[in-house]
């Protein structure tokens, strides 16, 4: 998988998670156990894509770690799960 379509599949994984992190707010509470594991969730994801951009922007990705996202395996279970190797 290239680097577009890595942070393509992220943005999209985020929004998805965002969404879902409004709507179990709304219903159990800005508080409640699965709001906060939502949040968490997307704070994670947009690490990651804040990563990806300082990578780019320094052009310090390493080939291996290059490499090992290539052969990422990402998996759109439930609309926002997301499955990839932590650098």
């Amino acid at each position: 998988m290239n680097r577009d379509r890595l942070k393509e599949k992220l943005l999209e994984t985020i929004n998805n998670k965002r969404q879902e992190m409004i709507e179990t707010a709304n219903t159990e509470g800005l508080t409640s156990d699965s709001a906060l594991k939502c949040s968490q969730d997307l704070d994670k994801l947009l690490n990651k894509y804040q990563l990806i951009l300082i990578e780019e922007k320094e052009g310090t990705i390493d080939p291996f770690y290059e490499f090992v996202h290539t052969m990422t395996s990402w998996t759109l279970a439930d609309n926002y799960s997301l499955q990839f190797i932590e650098k």
